[in-house]
């Protein structure tokens, strides 16, 4: 339709609050909106339909109006609807969290056209105590044993394995084995003899398997009945009972290089002790600082759900739950693993989850409004010229990649959340 046949005499009859997350619109057009734009529709249907015994264009309208009557006001009535929702949200500054759900009155010749349209907003939140939050002192420096520990991590993935002479194994050595099963019930399913290196006492091998070895010498075989656990990885195995042969090849010892300029160098061309002291240092506190600015925040979300009670629109807790779904799903398809059924109890707390993260969002925008928080440019410019070089690319093709990913409002929501936090931290209550 034409600019012209966009305009329309619109009436909002009403604007009901069902709750405070709910709202109900009633529409009404003046009584002839319907004829006219049925008339208008004819001509433009007249334009295009084919009829026999006439050229395009040249068709009688009321024949035009009786072959496509249904489709005429079928299409009349979708655009009534959409015009007349978006002109009444305008009218009423509404902004709709969900998809409006539409009811229309009977329609008839002579009668005003009306509907309704019932949807969700974001609900009126009264701000309070977001300034002055009480928050604890984080500590960031690194300790000596977070140093010492961090170094036997290292050393621990460094280590090599060398023979043990020992008769009987302990928690702790490693055995080298050979395993091989048949299942019990379908001594079809099995598996040849593989050997394996596994670390005894760590309970990464079937306990009946473990208790056989931990008993057992170099060279000695044995059969071993065993059930696997229900949440097997392999469905066609897990739960089932097994025979197990298993062989006890050689036992080995975990040795761990010395703490040496030479094992320094050996984790970084050039390191000393010194230097990798220091790296290790930095690093802790480099995560101790993001895991302090990560339970600040926390604390601060804690508070302000806890200072502001309110409805929160289920479309978007909905929305967020399905999201949380999907980041955990992904989670599992990264390490390999099949996500197990949510238990209706863990599906609650999931449900929960989500939110106190709609409140929070919403609270942090309240804030934002009020206290005139705006994006900073300089720093979007700067995480997209960061971006930029860690994809090679000019900024302007980055900007465009990000665009098309559709990154860039993420992006520009993370630095705005930034902005709001450091608002909130800088006016808090940190205990000395």
């Amino acid at each position: 339709m034409t600019e012209k046949e966009h305009s329309h005499d619109l009436n909002v009859k009403s604007v009901d609050r069902l709750s405070s997350t709910k709202v109900r619109l009633t529409i009404e057009f003046a009584g002839d909106t319907l004829q006219k734009h049925e008339q208008m529709m004819v001509n433009r249907y007249a334009k295009s339909a084919k009829i026999p015994g006439f050229r395009p264009g040249k068709a009688p309208a009321n024949l035009i109006k009786e072959k496509f009557k249904e489709d005429i006001r079928r299409d009349v009535v979708s655009h009534l609807l959409e015009a007349g929702l978006s002109e009444a949200l305008q009218k009423t500054k509404l902004s709709p969290v969900s998809r409006p759900q539409v009811q229309v009155n009977e329609i008839g010749d002579g009668k005003p056209f009306a509907f309704s349209a019932e949807f969700e907003v974001e609900p009126e939140i009264n701000l309070k105590g977001y300034k002055g939050i009480s928050l604890k002192k984080q500590v960031t420096e690194p300790t000596n044993e977070e140093v010492d520990g961090t170094f036997k991590n290292l050393r621990e993935r460094m280590a090599t394995l060398e023979p043990l002479t020992a008769e009987k194994p302990e928690k702790g050595n490693f055995a080298v084995v050979e395993v091989g099963f048949y299942l019990k019930d379908n001594p079809d399913k099995k598996e040849e003899l593989r050997t394996y290196t596994v670390e005894l006492g760590a309970e990464r091998v079937l306990p009946n398997v473990e208790k056989a070895l931990m008993s057992m010498k170099a060279g000695e075989s044995r059969e071993v009945e065993e059930v696997f656990p229900q949440e097997y990885g392999d469905k066609e195995l897990s739960g089932k009972t097994a025979m197990f042969t298993v062989k006890l090849l050689e036992l080995k010892n975990r040795v761990l290089p010395e703490l040496n300029d030479a094992f320094a160098s050996q984790l970084k061309e050039g390191a000393t002790v010194e230097s990798l002291t220091a790296e290790v240092r930095e690093n802790i506190k480099q995560s101790k600082e993001e895991e302090a600015k990560r339970a600040q925040r926390q604390e601060i979300v804690d508070h302000l759900i806890a200072e502001h009670k309110f409805e929160v629109p289920q479309t978007l807790v909905q929305e967020q739950t399905v999201a949380l779904m999907d980041w955990m799903q992904d989670d599992f398809k990264r390490r390999g693993i099949k996500m197990p059924q949510p238990k209706p109890e863990e599906l609650q707390s999931i449900k929960q989850r989500a939110e106190n993260m709609v409140k929070s969002t919403l609270i942090l925008k309240e804030i934002a409004i009020k206290e005139n928080i705006q994006l900073d440019r300089n720093r979007l410019e700067a995480r997209i010229n960061e971006i930029a070089t860690q994809l090679g690319k000019t900024v302007e093709d980055a900007q465009r990649f990000l665009d098309e990913k559709g990154i860039s409002q993420r992006l520009r929501d993370e630095i705005l959340t930034d902005q709001l936090f450091e608002f909130l931290v800088t006016n808090a209550k940190v205990a000395k």
